[in-house]
């Protein structure tokens, strides 16, 4: 795995948003594993649905 869910969960919301953009503007994703993709997506859609993401 490429992040840490542990130091994933310990970031801010603004920092996991980050990276979460970061990743999913790679061409490749050389390292990130399925199960990255899916824990970084989970965190986003989670946060969308509860509605308290606030996106910059």
């Amino acid at each position: 795995m490429k992040y840490n869910r542990q130091g994933f969960c310990d970031c801010s919301d603004k920092e996991k948003l980050r990276i979460v953009k970061e990743e999913l503007a790679l061409e490749t994703h050389n390292g990130t594993t399925k199960a990255d993709l899916i824990m970084l997506l989970d965190w986003t859609y989670n946060r969308l649905i509860k509605g308290d993401l606030e996106v910059e």
